[in-house]
């Protein structure tokens, strides 16, 4: 047996060096041979660097020569051919025999959001920030290449649990004698009284290398990590490297066993497939957390991400969870909760959860959290037993840095655990930052990213799981057919949509993993924060759109009054504007009630300056007239509702839309009227943030139809087809346009009759008695059926509506992400879901279901679904560019505040005997570390 403290790693490293160029050589006589690859099976720059390495520590006992070209060790024989340079980051020591390929890899589609279309409208378009830009690859092609043979490998079991013993020995075994592996594992180990009784371990011990947690340093020593147990195991992966983690393969022999997708049995057959190099990764990001004491100055020092420099010692990095609670404590934790330095609110009860997607299904799922896919660039927050009705967990963007703090007047301090490990007191000024690291776990898939996690929420949540209803044999006729159109007549079909992502993680794990390159599946996006509005060419026309509401006529027309007179725009509007009786004076008004008659007086004044307009406006009419390409930018007076119109009339690029609040909600309506002209002004100017509301692609797919496929945009209204448009331009500034009609045809029809939603589609069972039974397929996968009321699935800004009364998690507009949320499931486990936004959802009817459904899209066009149809939804190229009232995230706090009153509630007053205690409250977190932010090194 050797141990870290005593054992010569010069040595160590030497031998290392020298297997991984015997492993090359090894590997010669399985090679297919040509101009690329060196005989020995190595890269040029690979060979030379390791005829570096041991020329350096071998001098005195082996003549190695630097020449390329000639022998590289007088005990090797010469090899000839010089190889191209990109092979170094080529699997060079894998077999020559075509790679297996596990799960559904290559996709056909990438789980990324796909890259929004910038052009909004004739004129409007995103700032170009190249300094913004980043390159992201698609997560569904993220495989593990080995760049260099793997020798040393970190065993991690299970401790106190005598059924992991057997399959440790036989594992560690099978790695020295047929891997011929340095395998390394913990001290503690081989303290166990059972396993030192073990005769075949017994023969095995002196070749283990050994290590003690919190006293050796794994970094850069590990290749690969294979973990025996349960979720644990590969939490304490996660913990023993807090920076690069090699790959981690996890064999499920624990209890719950969410984090691990292999089974023991045929373990040899799996790690071997691993070590050549044929696995998918998920790369599961982690929370980077560091503790700030009041008093201390913290040096603000941004180190270059290349640079070998250890993280803080108050650093930490988690895979699942922070928590912040109240600790033994009989009072509420009051806990102050910042985003970007910007306050939000205040937590009053047990605690706080903030936790990563992967931590989504972990503490955060008991706290009543919708569950994350680990895919999904986010953060989540999750109060624990919070005393308010309103405190909804929320999911913010990956990027943001969020401040912890005990608030001023809590009674108490609080405690704060990372992972469930080192326990530690969070006392009145301190403060607890958290951010996403660029350290993510690579854990190996067993089949892919979706496959594993949904296999995993079944087997180890039991999520969904109920008995099945039975079919009535009246509907058999029905069903005989089942969905089979759906499942096989289409089943190859995708629709094609790229993405958006959170920062690009570090793609080296350990010494030898990599991320395989695919530049077919690297996009660049550009940060969501900076986002800004720029025109192109000056925009000419704005179209408004009113709340059907006398309350919203004055504001109109002071509108557009002083677009067309001060701004000299060209003014669009609905045609039924118009024909509102109290902007006209051509009917008769005995026929109508006496209060309408003394409404219609008091508005006198507005007709009146409203009919020296009408001449002046361009109408057009719903349903009829194609606005696309003639419209420049949108102002909406109303409530949500009026941006939803706004979306619904323009299924492809919308322009910029400005949104007034004078409705009822307003949530997502930020600006107010009161200063409208100054608001507008710098709008036109340039001057504005966007967000970039991202919008769902539905399509009906008819049973027995031949879907053909298509990559055309969608275009059209799925009831009302666009056909010939007549638009009907009138007399405008001395004939600036002329009368008549025009004759358009949309060129952009879509061929399988699509619509774009911006909140949600709904299918529901409709006035039908009997449960809705509903299959839901992810990416041609079968996922579950929802037997309830139905199901909502819904984008980011839906998760704030329909998806919100039915219990979802509310999730910022910047996450690329779909919600999927069941209403009144008869199932206790139906926890809502979220995916990644590039996935495709279908939607069948199930073959047993006793009735058909109806499908709604945001609240319109409501049809019904039969067996054998299927509905199919993905993210929109398209989305609603909104302009920003302040920026994306205190918009949406602000409307998340007084829209919903989210975790509003009296403030718990503090005592006059902690008065001592909380003088100073937090100024220190809010002060001296305010504009401090976190960098990974």
């Amino acid at each position: 047996m050797a141990c870290l403290s005593d054992i010569d790693l010069a040595t160590l490293h030497e031998h290392r060096l020298e297997q991984r160029w015997h492993y090359g050589l090894a590997n010669h006589s399985n090679y297919h041979h040509d101009h690329h690859y060196h005989q020995e099976g190595f890269s040029a720059i690979t060979r030379h660097c390791l005829e570096r390495s041991l020329h350096k520590q071998n001098t005195d006992s082996r003549q190695i020569h630097s020449d390329l070209n000639g022998n590289s060790l007088n005990a090797f024989p010469s090899s000839e051919g010089v190889a191209d340079k990109s092979d170094l980051g080529n699997n060079c020591f894998a077999s020559g025999m075509q790679r297996r390929r596990s799960g559904t890899w290559p996709r056909t589609r990438s789980l990324n959001a796909p890259s929004p279309f910038q052009q909004f409208g004739p004129c409007g378009r995103i700032m170009k920030n190249s300094a913004m830009v980043m390159q992201i690859q698609d997560p569904a092609s993220q495989r593990l290449t080995w760049y260099k043979p793997p020798l040393t490998v970190l065993v991690i079991k299970k401790v106190s649990d005598a059924s992991v013993l057997a399959p440790f020995v036989q594992l560690v075994d099978w790695l020295l004698q047929e891997k011929n592996m340095v395998v390394w594992v913990e001290s503690a180990v081989l303290e166990d009284v059972h396993l030192n009784e073990d005769a075949k371990f017994k023969a095995i011990r002196e070749k283990l290398v050994t290590f003690k947690d919190g006293r050796d340093d794994l970094t850069d020593r590990i290749d690969f990590i294979v973990c025996l147990g349960g979720d644990g195991t590969l939490l304490y992966a996660s913990q023993l490297f807090q920076q690069s983690v090699p790959p981690v393969m996890a064999f499920h022999l624990g209890s719950l066993g969410f984090l691990t997708p292999f089974r023991f049995d045929n373990f040899e057959e799996q790690l071997t497939s691993v070590l050549e190099g044929h696995a998918a990764l998920t790369l599961r990001s982690r929370l980077r957390c560091v503790t700030h004491r009041k008093g201390e100055k913290r040096q603000e020092a941004k180190v270059e991400a290349n640079a070998d420099a250890r993280p803080a010692a108050s650093s930490i990095l988690v895979l699942n969870e922070v928590v912040i609670d109240r600790g033994p404590s009989p009072y509420l934790s009051n806990i102050d909760l910042f985003l970007d330095g910007k306050y939000i609110t205040s937590v009053q009860g047990d605690g706080l959860i903030v936790s990563t997607p992967t931590g989504s299904t972990a503490y955060a799922a008991a706290a009543g959290a919708s569950m994350i896919h680990p895919s999904v660039p986010a953060i989540m927050v999750t109060p624990i037993c919070p005393h308010s009705l309103s405190f909804r967990p929320i999911v913010v963007p990956a990027g943001v840095e969020l401040k912890v703090s005990v608030s001023p007047e809590s009674r108490n301090t609080s405690w704060v655990s990372f992972d469930g490990r080192n326990r530690q007191e969070l006392f009145h000024g301190d403060s607890l930052r958290v951010t996403t690291s660029i350290y993510p776990v690579p854990c190996i898939c067993a089949q892919d990213q979706i496959s594993d996690w949904f296999a995993s929420l079944a087997d180890g949540l039991h999520w969904n799981v109920r008995k099945r209803q039975k079919c009535l044999d009246e509907l058999s006729d029905l069903t005989a057919s089942g969905s089979e159109d759906t499942l096989d007549e289409m089943e190859n079909l995708k629709l094609r949509t790229r993405s958006l992502n959170a920062p690009s993680p570090f793609q080296q794990f350990g010494p030898c993993g990599r991320i395989m390159k695919n530049s077919a599946m690297v996009m660049q996006i550009q940060d969501p924060a900076s986002q800004r509005l720029t025109w192109y060419k000056p925009p000419l026309t704005v179209l408004v759109i009113k709340k059907k509401d006398s309350q919203v006529l004055l504001p109109f027309v002071q509108l557009v009054e002083w677009l067309v007179q001060e701004k000299h725009m060209v003014v669009w509007v609905e045609s039924a504007v118009l024909e509102d009786k109290l902007l006209r004076d051509d009917f008769k008004l005995e026929n109508e009630s006496a209060k309408f008659r003394q409404v219609h007086g008091d508005y006198c004044g507005v007709r009146e300056r409203f009919l020296a307009l009408r001449e002046k406006l361009v109408t057009f009419k719903d349903g009829r007239d194609d606005l696309t390409d003639r419209i420049d930018f949108i102002v909406c007076l109303g409530g949500d509702g009026t941006l939803l119109y706004a979306s619904q009339l323009f299924q492809q690029s919308v322009p910029p839309v400005m949104a007034f609040y004078l409705g009822s909600l307003g949530f997502l309506t930020p600006f107010q009227c009161d200063n409208f002209q100054e608001q507008v002004t710098n709008v036109l100017e340039g001057h504005a943030a966007l967000t970039l509301r991202s919008r769902l692609r539905c399509s009906i797919h008819r049973k027995g139809e031949r879907r053909k496929e298509s990559l055309q945009p969608a275009g059209s209204n799925l009831l009302k087809p666009s056909q010939h448009r007549h638009l009907n331009y009138v007399e405008l500034n001395n004939g600036s346009f002329t009368g008549g009609n025009n004759n358009y045809c949309n060129p952009h029809m879509s061929s399988n009759n699509s619509i774009l939603v911006l909140n949600e589609v709904v299918i529901n069972r409709g006035p039908s008695p009997y449960l809705s039974n509903i299959d839901i397929f992810l990416d041609g996968k079968y996922i579950t059926s929802v037997q309830g009321d139905g199901l909502i699935v819904s984008t980011p800004t839906g998760s704030t509506a329909y998806a919100a009364a039915a219990g979802a998690s509310m999730i910022h507009p910047s996450v690329p992400a779909i919600l999927v949320t069941p209403i009144c499931p008869h199932s206790l486990s139906f926890r809502p879901i979220v995916v990644p936004a590039g996935v495709e959802l279908r939607i069948s009817i199930s073959p047993d279901s006793r009735n058909t459904s109806r499908v709604s899209f945001d609240g319109r066009n409501d049809q019904e679904l039969n067996h054998g149809d299927s509905l199919r939804v993905t993210t929109s190229i398209y989305p609603v560019p909104s302009i920003c009232s302040q920026d994306q995230i205190s918009d949406w706090f602000d409307s998340l505040a007084e829209g919903l009153h989210w975790n509003v509630r009296k403030r718990q007053k503090c005592l006059d005997e902690l008065s001592d205690l909380t003088a100073s409250g937090s100024e220190d977190t809010l002060d001296e570390f305010d504009n401090l932010k976190i960098y990974d090194v």
